[in-house]
């Protein structure tokens, strides 16, 4: 009970914080799970201590200066996101998986005081692993349980933001998919790729970012930026390829709106993803922490034809995948039929490019995670959520 406590108690404070800075209605902002980022983004720089300032500064300053988001529309669309989110949290309330374990025993620290995680991970004696992550998915796990510390209320606590992402990318896309999408095509997309039904019973944030950047472009597409701030700001702090889907979704936004002067709003939850990285960054080498996992090396592009060769061999496996990303592949190179598919082909193209880059220019031992087959299927995991909308998209019109 503590878990649905905490997430009532951020909601109620994200809608609160909204209605204030954004003067959008309050009885708006209660209905929006969006809502909960505006309380998420603020405590975050909050833990950072004096150096999140410029953060959380920057952040309350663009929402109240950027147009006053459209009347959240989730309200019509309660049944789906209500089955997903059942399904998420009937899961085993305990660690099944490696990476719960990690991300879970973070969650632990904000059990001791506010910004304990933080602290930590900028601790060099911590020794927590891996050194120099983004704090914030645990730190959040920690917030919505209140203070408890307890395993049970930690996986709860986890899930129930698994289920915030998913309804966040439904709000964003809601009203553009309204008079198109037909619910058998997108649950056929859902059934064809078992291995996100895995993640989506998991507490890593994989699926997490990959349905944060959808929730971006679509808050991008329909002009609605404050919201795509603040979901940009939470996404630099879960996870470092945060910011590169941010990115992704500007850039399909910006290629089907053009760039020109009055484009240039639509780059600011792309500056504040900066903003919070370049934060955290400074924080790390000011302590002496060394990122290694993902940190830059020179490029090796010898490795093209290896990574061409393990990517394929994940992606056209059919019991992880079935033939999602061949479809995919077949919707991608087709005719685009609408601003909004070319928007997704775009940022899933994006999107593609930034993992490729990382892996080229990130350290040898990230290359070999590749290769041994721990690492390509979570970061298409991340492309999954723009890859089945395009799909969905293509197939509805």
């Amino acid at each position: 009970m503590m878990a649905l406590g905490g997430l009532t108690l951020l909601l109620v404070m994200g809608a609160v914080l909204r209605a204030v800075v954004t003067r959008e209605p309050l009885s708006d902002s209660l209905v929006s799970p969006t809502s909960f980022f505006f309380s998420l983004g603020l405590l975050y720089a909050s833990s950072l201590g004096f150096a999140g300032v410029v953060l959380g500064t920057s952040l309350l300053v663009c929402a109240r200066l950027l147009p006053r988001p459209e009347p959240p529309v989730l309200r019509s669309f309660p049944l789906a996101v209500g089955v997903i989110g059942v399904i998420i949290v009937a899961r085993p309330w305990y660690p099944t998986c490696w990476d719960e374990f990690v991300w879970l025993a973070k969650a632990r620290f904000e059990s001791l005081e506010f910004g304990a995680g933080v602290r930590a991970a900028l601790d060099v004696s911590s020794h927590l692993v891996p050194a120099g992550y983004p704090p914030l998915w645990p730190s959040a796990v920690g917030w919505l349980a209140l203070g408890e510390d307890r395993l049970e209320t930690h996986v709860l606590a986890a899930a129930l933001l698994v289920v915030l992402c998913v309804a966040t990318a439904a709000e964003a896309w809601v009203t553009l998919l309204r008079d198109s999408l037909e619910w058998p095509v997108a649950l056929a997309l859902v059934i064809a790729a078992p291995f996100v039904w895995v993640h989506a019973r998991l507490v890593y944030v994989d699926l997490p970012i990959g349905l944060l950047g959808l929730a971006v472009l679509g808050f991008l597409l329909t002009d609605r930026l404050a919201l795509a701030c603040v979901v940009a700001v939470s996404m630099a702090g879960f996870k470092d390829e945060g910011l590169a889907h941010v990115l992704a979704a500007t850039l399909g936004a910006l290629a089907v709106k053009g760039f020109r002067k009055t484009s240039l709003p639509w780059l600011l939850p792309a500056l504040l993803a900066g903003v919070a990285v370049v934060t955290w960054r400074w924080l790390l080498a000011r302590h002496g922490v060394v990122v290694v996992d993902h940190a830059l090396s020179a490029p090796a592009f010898s490795w093209a034809s290896t990574f061409g060769a393990v990517l394929v061999h994940h992606a056209s496996d059919v019991s992880t995948w079935g033939a999602f990303w061949a479809v995919t592949l077949g919707v991608f190179f087709s005719a685009a039929s609408s601003e909004q598919a070319r928007a997704l082909r775009w940022a899933l193209l994006a999107g593609f490019g930034f993992v490729a880059v990382a892996l080229f220019f990130g350290p040898e031992r990230v290359r070999v995670f590749a290769e041994n087959g721990t690492l390509l299927n979570r970061l298409l995991v991340q492309l999954w959520p723009t890859a089945a909308v395009m799909i969905s998209v293509k197939l509805t019109r």
